[in-house]
């Protein structure tokens, strides 16, 4: 009986984030930070603007759509704790491959580049890409594999053709920006709102 509601449980714990609402947010933050990137001058001011301004309606957004249709639902204990000592993992490597992609960007730039130069171009990309598949693998989500796929060869194309780290942001949240809004559709298809009486 517990292994058949584990079962049940892991497969609403996929079904959670499979409406879409988050990578369409995904997809969209990275369309504006690739935008910002690559033709708006004052980039580090601007490219947090949008995915900051945007995370609370996307909340509240996906409560209203969601938890509308599908109710709320408390995990077990052991899933909160797999849960949040898995967020920490992920939290923790993700610092750490950040930190070591500043550690690389510093050295290049203090060098003066060179073959590794054009590489660090690819960096955000590929931090991304990383924090695609851990996010894929924490959520069961294994579409994230295809967003890491298109974000590592966005940041291969950069380094090729030595253009701005900007481009895999714009192409990778175009790929994923797209998929999200195809989810979200289906969502809304096969779970139409109750009206009420």
């Amino acid at each position: 009986m517990s292994d058949d509601l584990s079962t049940l449980e892991s497969r609403a714990y996929r079904d959670t984030y499979s409406d879409g609402i988050i990578d369409l947010f995904v997809g969209l933050s990275l369309v504006w930070i690739g935008i910002a990137w690559i033709w708006i001058e004052s980039f580090a001011a601007l490219a947090g603007v949008f995915p900051a301004v945007l995370v609370t309606s996307v909340l509240s957004t996906r409560k209203r759509i969601v938890e509308a249709r599908h109710g709320y639902v408390r995990w077990s204990a052991p899933r909160r704790q797999w849960e949040r000592r898995n967020l920490l993992a992920l939290v923790g490597a993700g610092l750490v491959i950040f930190g070591a992609g500043v550690v690389v960007f510093l050295i290049v730039d203090n060098r003066g580049g060179g073959s590794l130069g054009a590489a660090v171009a690819a960096l955000p990309a590929w931090l991304l890409a990383f924090i695609a598949v851990a996010t894929g693998w924490l959520i069961g989500a294994w579409r994230m594999l295809a967003y890491a796929a298109a974000l590592i060869v966005g940041g291969v194309i950069v380094v090729a053709a030595e253009a701005m780290p900007g481009w895999p942001m714009l192409i990778g949240g175009s790929v994923i920006t797209t998929i999200g809004a195809v989810m979200v559709a289906r969502f809304l298809r096969r779970h139409p709102g109750v009206e009420a009486p």
